[in-house]
């Protein structure tokens, strides 16, 4: 009986070959004052590894995805009425993702909005988040994906 079902199932063993993927680098010539460059690349390796596994199967020899960090802005716009102040600084994130032979290039955006009264910002910036930077790169890779 063990035989049996070793027999039908070595040949759905044998058909069934997924392609798995394996991300072999994550690069950028982004120089940030608040990020290092290693934090950036180390970071957007584990995003991507784990937004990846969600699709596809990971290995150690698989099919290379590689990652490139094209850009990352922050522009920021405000408007002040008296007292109160609105800003929003967003942060785009633009990627280039090589997978299967094709160049995806992707832009993921988050934003930020700080509301007050009577309060100065230091020199009228919002500070840079990593939580808001995390998030456009998130939404960089789940649209390349």
């Amino acid at each position: 009986m063990k035989n049996l079902l070793i027999l039908l199932l070595f040949p759905t063993l044998l058909f069934s070959q997924v392609d798995c993927y394996s991300i072999k680098s994550v690069t950028t010539e982004i120089e940030m004052e608040e990020i290092s460059k290693r934090r950036i690349t180390f970071g957007i390796k584990q995003m991507m590894e784990d937004i990846i596994s969600d699709k596809y199967d990971l290995c150690m020899n698989g099919k290379p995805v590689i990652v490139v960090v094209q850009s990352i802005e922050s522009p920021q716009t405000g408007i002040q009425i008296g007292p109160w102040t609105k800003v929003s600084k967003k942060t785009i994130v633009t990627l280039l993702i090589y997978m299967d032979g094709k160049v995806i290039e992707v832009e993921g955006k988050s934003k930020s909005t700080v509301k007050s009264t009577f309060i100065d910002l230091q020199n009228d910036d919002i500070p840079f988040s990593k939580t808001t930077f995390s998030s456009a790169i998130k939404k960089a890779i789940e649209k390349g994906l």
